[in-house]
C-alpha cells in the first residue's frame, strides 16, 4: 500500500525523505502520465510520494546581492557563492514565464513548454529531474551557468547542473535528497537567440532546441554561448567551441570561412538519435542551420 505525504515545511520533507525510499512530487505533470496506464485508471506508484507543493519555502523567486567585501562569509553561511537569482523548487512555469527578473531565455524556454494549463502546475524543478534530452529549460540553464541546490537532512550541497545531469533520466540526486533551489548566477548578456522545433507551434514535444547569449562591446564579442537541446544524451554546450567566437570582432561573423569553421566544429560534437519524433539526420542538420542563423544575427 503506497502512502501519500503533503508536508507542510521541508524539513517535514527532509525527514520523510531520510527514511525508505519515496517518489518526489512537485508539479506531476510528467509523473502522472509515466505512472498512469490509461484514463480513469488510478496512478500505479511504486514508492510511497512525497507532495512538495504545501512547502512555502520552495515558493519564491528571490535576487540574491553578496556585498563585495562580505561575498565570502555570507557565501559560507549560505552555501551560495555568488550574486544572482534563487528560484525554488516549487515556483511554477508560468511564474517563471511572467517574472521580470528572470533571464529572457529562460522565460522564452518555459513559455514554450507544453500548454499553459500546464505550466500553471508544472516546475522547473521537475523539468530538470527528469533529466530529459529534450527538456526544454535545460539549454539556457546550461548557458546560464545554473547551480542547484540539493537539501537532505544532513544538509544541502550545490552542483552545478551540467554535473548534476549524467545522462538520459539519470541525475546525480542522492537518496534522501531533493532538489530545493536553482540558483542563476548575475550575468550581463543582453543578446538572447532561443528556437525550439516542434511538430506545431503550442504542447509539441521538443525535435530540438537551440539557445544562445552573446554580449558585444565596442564591436567586439566579448561572450558568446551557445546550447542544443535534444541532440545528445544530454545538453550539448561546447565552452572551448565557444572561445572561438569570444573576442573576435563582428565582422568575423560575416567571413564565410570563418562560420564555415564553426559549424564544422559543431557538427563533431551534436550527435542526435532517431526516434519517433524525428530523424537524427533531420536533428543534426537543423540545429546546424539554427546556429547559422544565431551567428547571422550577431552580425
Amino acid at each position: 500500500m503506497v502512502t501519500v505525504y503533503r508536508p507542510d515545511t521541508l524539513e517535514q520533507a527532509l525527514d520523510k525523505l531520510a527514511v525508505g525510499e519515496h517518489t518526489l512530487f512537485s508539479g506531476g505533470t510528467d509523473l502522472m502520465v509515466r505512472h498512469t496506464a490509461r484514463p480513469g485508471i488510478t496512478p500505479n506508484f511504486k514508492h510511497d510520494v512525497i507532495f512538495l507543493d504545501a512547502i512555502e519555502e520552495l515558493q519564491h523567486i528571490t535576487p540574491i546581492e553578496l556585498e563585495p567585501d562580505l561575498g565570502a562569509e555570507a557565501g559560507l553561511q549560505s552555501g551560495l557563492y555568488q550574486s544572482g537569482l534563487c528560484i525554488g523548487a516549487g515556483v511554477s512555469l508560468h511564474d517563471i514565464e511572467i517574472n521580470p527578473l528572470v533571464p529572457d531565455v529562460l522565460r522564452q524556454s518555459v513559455a514554450n513548454i507544453a500548454a499553459p494549463a500546464l505550466r500553471n502546475r508544472a516546475t522547473m524543478a521537475g523539468n530538470i529531474c527528469n533529466a530529459s534530452p529534450a527538456a526544454d529549460s535545460l539549454p539556457a540553464l546550461y548557458l546560464l551557468d545554473a547551480k542547484l541546490v540539493l537539501s537532505s537532512i544532513h544538509g544541502q550541497r550545490e552542483i552545478p547542473i551540467a554535473n548534476f545531469i549524467t545522462g538520459p533520466g539519470r541525475t546525480s540526486l542522492q537518496q534522501g535528497e531533493v532538489l530545493t533551489h536553482v540558483i542563476i548566477p548575475k550575468a550581463d548578456l543582453p543578446v538572447t537567440f532561443y528556437h525550439k522545433v516542434g511538430t506545431r507551434a503550442a504542447n509539441a514535444l521538443t525535435k530540438l532546441s537551440v539557445a544562445g547569449l552573446a554580449k558585444v562591446e565596442q564591436g567586439k564579442v566579448v561572450d558568446w554561448r551557445v546550447a542544443f537541446g535534444a541532440v545528445g544524451p544530454t545538453v550539448v554546450r561546447s565552452t572551448v567551441l565557444e572561445q572561438k567566437i569570444i573576442g573576435q570582432p563582428v565582422e568575423m561573423l560575416r567571413e564565410p570561412l570563418f562560420i564555415e569553421n564553426i559549424l564544422s566544429g559543431y557538427s563533431k560534437v551534436i550527435c542526435p538519435i532517431d526516434d519517433q519524433r524525428s530523424t537524427a539526420q533531420y536533428r543534426h542538420r537543423a540545429s546546424l542551420n539554427l546556429l547559422d542563423r544565431w551567428l547571422t544575427q550577431l552580425a
